[in-house]
């Protein structure tokens, strides 16, 4: 996810977040005074994940800097490009843990587990936002009041 950060002198930049081996790192996508759909599609072009411009002007917005932007063609082709790049990756993905031959003593399954993780969040925020629905859960009461009644307990 790409958002935006203010910088000394009344400079802002787009970054994005990366997990690596030495923990979680920011890269930075695109530098910018003012927000425009050049600084955007710089920016979409860059990012190794898909990228969200309506997202990247709310975060700019937050951060207190001027945006001067419409829903320029550059934007919308560097987002195409940006999801090109996310599929691409993740057919890559895919394949290397289908070659991966099975070693005798068992592989790292936590490694596994975390590229796997990885993965998942990464189809997960490529897709658009759910509706906000409340958790439900049932009165503690009512499971008490069941299981005594199975139990004979009454």
């Amino acid at each position: 996810m790409a958002y935006v950060v203010a910088r000394p002198k009344g400079r802002f930049e787009v970054r994005e977040s990366l997990h690596t081996p030495k923990g979680p790192r920011a890269r930075s996508l695109a530098g910018f005074e003012v927000l425009t759909d050049e600084a955007l599609a710089t920016a979409a072009r860059r990012s190794t994940r898909p990228f969200d411009a309506e997202a990247v002007i709310a975060s700019a917005r937050r951060a207190g800097a001027p945006v001067r932007t419409g829903t320029g063609a550059g934007v919308r082709e560097g987002v195409r490009d940006s999801s090109r790049r996310f599929v691409e990756a993740s057919r890559r993905m895919a394949l290397s843990i289908r070659r991966r031959p099975a070693s005798p003593g068992g592989e790292d399954s936590g490694a596994a587990l975390i590229d796997l993780l990885g993965f998942a969040d990464a189809i997960a925020r490529s897709q658009p936002p759910r509706p906000f629905e409340p958790l439900t859960f049932p009165v503690l009461s009512r499971l008490v009041e069941g299981r005594r009644a199975v139990a004979g307990l009454r």
